[in-house]
């Protein structure tokens, strides 16, 4: 089986270094259906939530319709003796002769149900001994403090299975007291980003935001166009009434942002505990955008803004368009330090 090891955010063991699959940024033009992000709903729950689990598709036909792909929801925890970041079976359609994987079934959306022991599994938790084998570890924390549930999504008639991942929310480890309680208060689950708006320009011309379907961006043969993708600035206290349930905000005092709870949709504050430091801090998340288009070039396949950028809420790509004229399509996916991530796409005529 051909697989691709894509949408797995890193685990990235604190104090140790491995060998983890991550997402390739480095095919930004469609030639082929390509499964271009995994989008869960909420981007971050608690074993025994229901996520919804959104596949973005491209095809390298401007007007194409997207294909239905056939979901597995893991439940393998890697053996001891498996070197890789995940047991094989994770990295493959579901089977009905093997339990590790269950089948989600097929379409562009489908419906997961967290397992309740996800993060025995998945997290932070003592694993239970299996096959004979030792108790094991748990698994160490990706650098934000986060804990992910596989996914995996198979294409049609095709032998191509790419991974995804939801962020589990588990308590930290070896948390005192006084810790977990100022854990608890600050932390809030992970919102998906969103583009808010997506514009271009020519030179030092003036930036134009671009237009929605089915109206078309037109440009001239080889034109280079510098792209924007901006979000929302989020922000770093918690205000009643600012449509954020932020940090110590609950439903006893700020039932207006925190009675549906919502997270802000561009770089957010959060709470992380420092295994060194063994104190509760606040750190930001960086946001990357992943640029794919049917024609054309991008200068960069990945362009953003890490955590010390947090208050910049903009990233420009160049990207040239094709000699020839035609129509074709890009996409914007963005992607938050988190996991989260959500997407935006137009099209352009080269006339």
């Amino acid at each position: 089986m051909r697989v691709r090891l894509a949408l797995w955010f890193a685990f990235l063991p604190v104090g140790t270094s491995a060998c983890v699959p991550t997402f390739d940024d480095n095919l930004p033009l469609i030639d082929k259906p390509t499964l271009l992000a995994i989008e869960a709903e909420p981007a971050e729950a608690a074993p025994g939530k229901e996520v919804q689990l959104s596949a973005l598709v491209g095809t390298p036909e401007p007007k194409g319709a997207a294909p239905a792909l056939r979901w597995g929801l893991c439940v393998a925890r890697k053996p001891l003796t498996e070197l890789g970041p995940v047991n094989t079976l994770c990295i493959q359609a579901p089977n009905p002769s093997e339990k590790g994987i269950i089948d989600l079934g097929s379409g562009a959306t489908v419906t997961a149900t967290l397992p309740m022991d996800a993060c025995r599994l998945f997290g932070p938790s003592l694993p239970e001994p299996m096959n004979g084998e030792p108790a094991g570890r748990p698994v160490d924390p990706d650098p934000t403090g986060g804990f992910y549930q596989p996914v995996s999504a198979t294409l049609p008639d095709s032998s191509v299975t790419s991974m995804g991942s939801v962020r589990i929310f588990c308590p930290p480890s070896g948390l005192d007291q006084e810790q977990a309680a100022a854990f608890n208060g600050s932390y809030r689950n992970n919102q998906s980003p969103s583009i808010d708006q997506l514009s271009a320009r020519i030179d030092a011309g003036e930036s134009l935001p671009i237009p929605d379907e089915p109206e078309t961006l037109s440009v001239a043969p080889n034109q280079v166009l510098h792209l924007e993708a901006a979000w929302h600035t989020c922000p770093h206290s918690a205000v009643c009434g600012d449509g954020v349930c932020g940090a110590g905000e609950d439903k006893s005092n700020c039932v207006e942002d925190c009675s549906t709870p919502k997270g802000c949709t561009g770089a957010e504050d959060y709470a992380w505990f420092d295994p060194d430091s063994r104190a509760v801090q606040t750190r930001h998340e960086s946001i990357r955008i992943s640029w794919f288009s049917t024609a054309g070039h991008f200068e960069n396949a990945v362009t953003g803004r890490d955590e010390a950028e947090y208050d910049q809420t903009a990233t420009e790509d160049l990207w040239t368009a094709p000699a020839t004229p035609g129509d074709l399509r890009v996409w914007a996916v963005i992607r938050d330090s988190r996991g989260g991530q959500s997407s935006r796409t137009f099209r352009i005529t080269v006339r």
